[in-house]
């Protein structure tokens, strides 16, 4: 390499010195012709002067001769001088006389070139064809009488000679208006060289530029153009040629000298280079391969270099290193041995400690788990089984009864709470939660959360706020369900650790970052630093003071913040004791199909009265709908809602009962169920559109994940809605297939359906004894598909009738069921059992 870029150093040094030596040789080339022009220029200039002194031709012009006489004198002086034309004018430039050229064309082209205060205008112009080399003289008698003009022809003898003095060939081209002749040249050029002549004279370098010359590769000819006269009408330009080969010649000569000299130094070089190597590459080797034998262990070979220089000295040293490694070893492994010896005795008793230490932890961890839950659980039971007592107590008023039932009620929501949140734990840590994308209102879902948690607000005389920060969207995408449950979940902490004060729930929209932050901050007793880092933990709670007063399981934050990270968020908390708590929660923001924007709180204010609006209103109907399900409960449930807006009912209790009714009737609407035996509502909405049914048909079921509302629109149905039926969904759901006649107030509604709605009601609760049965005769059976049937049924039931806990509990039932989860769905069912029990005797 380092040869190489020798090599290419010398040979662009090579390069440069034959570049400027050739710039120089058209410079002097240049020099030179310039110089013999400025001669000859010189000696015409001499020459007319002497002619213009002379007496003769001074005397012919003052004494008025005529035009003949003065062209005598003109050739003979012409004759001796070697001019090719003379011409006489006066002292106002008028021609006289003219030898030489025509009268006309020599007058034009250079008696009106002179002026009365220069003595020489023309040096060099062109008379047609012909470039002529021109000088002037004034003519005095003593004073100015006229002026006298003679040129000589620039011909090719005249080039030739230059050309034999530089040894480069001369192009003389004329410029004018854009445009180039060439009418003199020494070389023979082609076209296209001549073209490239012509092309360069137009782009004459800037006369303040250092020397510039053009390369035509094509010709392997180097041009050099340089201004030698201009005047008011055209350019004289010298344009010098050569060959590129006299330009490299020398580099050649050059290069072929050296390469000898070159390869001779590379071959010394390599044998040089070679024996070097091998002098230092040998001896190293050896101290490889001895490093790699100490590298095994191996400590007694020996190293054999005889080389009297450093490496011998290092080879030396090595050997002297290897035995003192041997030696430094043995002494570590001694040492070794007898520290392995002494800590292995102390690693097992710490091993031992630390294994007795974890499963005591864990022991305890157990413990207090199953203390927490047994507690939380038997608080609740104590109190349902004790006021049980009370309501079969016969002389029992019926304000105690009353009180019992409250009582009954409120402890059975606490334990499905409890339950909930053990099994949100298990399907959290089991992967199996599964979140809906559902376009949510901002302002109905916190009015929800205000409704729920203000009555426990009030029951400890706190203040519970909600503030929302404009703007924000009216929709967004969201799983309603799990929003509102970890909103309901941090404000009921709050409610629970504060005793005076005020509980805040305020919303914010990050736009920029696209996400929503929801804020929960109380004036309660606050937390301490090592109380928050434990908070997010299950089972955990701040102390177990706080679980004595406070109680609780401990799972409500955890459930919330893994629940918060499925959602793609997460959740921060700032707090100090005695001050209170704020926890912010922060959520993506995934735009709903409508993107309204909320800007002030009139606008919010309006949604809330208009949603309360649609909870009180049941349409007037005109139209003939059939109603399809095999749960008599529902069908009952379903026509004492329809009844109401006016319409006429048919009820189906099969698939096969509604194609037969189909048969007979021409129905404006059918309501079906989805889960029937023997012809679901799937096949049987198949069925109907196949035979020639046109009306629409909405499925009603509790099935409401994504899967299930698919196939229903792939079945045909042109609507889809969820039990347990919400009232004023319902209403708006059928309005939207039937004619709507008018509006009536559910206050408005006659007091009998009212008293109709109570009946069913108590039907409701009476078919409970018949439903147990079921369910203890299907667990007793172990028939898991028909208790999960059973528990299907009973979700989407006991919801319409306003039953949510029965609802949620045989929901919850139905997914342990599906899971396969056998151990919890006996205990869940129990639960289920004994809250069925207290309502059918309420």
């Amino acid at each position: 390499m380092v040869f190489a870029l020798t090599l290419l150093s010398i040979y662009t040094a090579a390069y440069n010195l034959a570049e400027r030596q050739f710039l120089s040789r058209l410079s002097v080339g240049q020099n030179v012709f310039l110089n013999e022009i400025a001669n000859a220029k010189s000696q015409l200039d001499l020459n007319v002067e002497t002619v213009s002194k002379d007496w003769a031709l001074r005397s012919a012009i003052g004494q008025g001769e005529d035009s003949e006489s003065i062209r005598t004198i003109l050739f003979n002086f012409g004759n001796r001088i070697d001019a090719d034309v003379a011409l006489v004018l006066d002292k106002k430039f008028m021609l006289i006389s003219q030898y030489g050229g025509q009268d006309g064309e020599v007058a034009q082209a250079l008696g009106h070139e002179l002026s009365d205060d220069q003595k020489q205008r023309a040096w060099i112009t062109m008379m047609g064809e012909q470039p002529y080399l021109v000088s002037a003289e004034p003519i005095r008698a003593p004073g100015v009488i006229g002026w006298l003009i003679m040129g000589k022809k620039l011909n090719l003898s005249l080039l030739e000679r230059i050309k034999g003095l530089i040894s480069l060939d001369i192009n003389l081209s004329v410029v004018s208006s854009d445009q180039a002749l060439v009418p003199l040249s020494t070389a023979q050029n082609d076209h296209m060289l001549n073209t490239a002549i012509k092309n360069v004279s137009l782009r004459l370098p800037d006369e303040n530029r250092p020397i510039e010359f053009q390369t035509l590769d094509t010709h392997e000819t180097v041009l050099l153009p340089f201004m030698l006269f201009e005047d008011n009408r055209r350019q004289f330009i010298v344009v010098l040629q050569d060959s590129i080969q006299a330009w490299l010649q020398t580099l050649r000569v050059f290069m072929l000298e050296l390469l000898p000299f070159f390869a001779l130094g590379l071959l010394l070089a390599v044998i040089g280079s070679y024996y070097i190597a091998r002098s230092i590459t040998r001896p190293v080797g050896r101290l490889l391969d001895a490093a790699k034998q100490v590298a095994s262990g191996k400590y007694s070979e020996k190293i054999e270099v005889s080389e009297k220089s450093e490496l011998g000295e290092l080879a030396l040293e090595f050997g002297n290193m290897q035995y003192a490694v041997m030696d430094r070893e043995q002494k570590i492994k001694d040492q070794a041995e007898e520290i392995r010896q002494t800590n292995n005795a102390k690693f097992q008793i710490e091993i031992v400690q630390k294994e007795q230490q974890l499963a005591k932890s864990a022991n305890e961890a157990k413990h207090r788990f199953l203390a927490n839950v047994s507690h939380e659980i038997r608080t609740p039971l104590n109190s349902i089984i004790g006021y049980t007592q009370v309501l079969d107590d016969p002389d029992a008023s019926v304000e105690d009864k009353h009180k019992a039932t409250s009582a009954i009620n409120s402890s059975g929501q606490y334990l499905l709470n409890i339950i909930n949140d053990v099994l949100d734990l298990s399907k959290i840590e089991a992967g199996k939660i599964h979140l809906q994308n559902i376009d949510t209102c901002m302002v109905s879902l916190l009015n929800e959360v205000k409704t729920y948690m203000s009555r426990f607000a009030n029951e400890k005389n706190l203040a519970f706020n909600s503030q929302l920060h404009y703007p924000l969207p009216r929709f967004f995408n969201t799983d309603p369900t799990r929003l509102k449950q970890i909103l309901l979940n941090l404000c009921n902490n709050a409610i629970k650790f504060t005793d005076v004060g005020k509980v805040e729930l305020q919303v914010y929209l990050d736009r920029y970052k696209r996400r929503f932050i929801f804020v929960v901050s109380d004036t309660g007793v606050g937390m301490s630093e090592e109380q928050q880092l434990r908070l997010f933990t299950a089972f955990s709670q701040g102390s177990s003071a706080i679980n004595r007063k406070y109680g609780g399981t401990g799972l409500g934050l955890y459930i919330s913040k893994q629940l918060i990270e499925i959602m793609g968020g997460h959740i921060k908390v700032t707090s100090q004791e005695g001050q209170g708590s704020q926890f912010a929660v922060y959520l993506p923001w995934s735009e709903a199909n409508n993107t309204e924007m909320l800007t002030n709180p009139e606008q919010a204010r309006e949604i809330a009265l208009q949603h309360h609006h649609n909870e009180l209103i049941v349409p007037t109907l005109t139209g003939h709908i059939l109603c399809v399900d095999d749960n008599q409960d529902n069908l009952q449930l379903v026509a004492y809602l329809l009844k109401k807006t006016g319409v006429s009912i048919s009820l189906a209790n099969s698939g096969e009962h509604a194609l037969r009714l189909a048969k007979q009737h021409r129905f404006d609407l059918i309501l079906m169920d989805m889960q029937m035996p023997d012809m679901d509502g799937l096949e049987t909405t198949r069925s109907l559109i196949s035979s020639g049914v046109t009306c629409p048909i909405i499925m009603l079921t509790a099935n409401v994940d994504s899967e299930s509302i698919k196939q229903v629109e792939r079945a045909g149905a042109a609507a889809h809605f969820g039990k347990p039926i919400k009232t004023a969904q319902f209403y708006t759901t059928v309005s939207e297939f039937l004619s709507q006649v008018s509006e009536v107030s559910a206050d408005q509604q006659p007091r009998e359906n009212s008293h109709e709605f109570e009946r069913l009601i108590q039907q409701y609760k009476a078919s409970f004894d018949d439903k147990i049965k079921d369910i203890q005769a299907a667990q007793k059976q172990q028939d898991w598909q028909r208790l999960q049937q059973l528990m299907h049924k009973l979700k989407g039931s006991a919801g319409s009738y306003g039953f949510e806990n029965i609802s949620e509990l045989a929901k919850q039932a139905e997914d342990l069921i599906e899971h396969k989860q056998k151990d919890a769905v006996v205990l869940h069912l129990k639960t289920l059992i004994a809250q069925m029990i207290q309502i059918s005797r309420d």
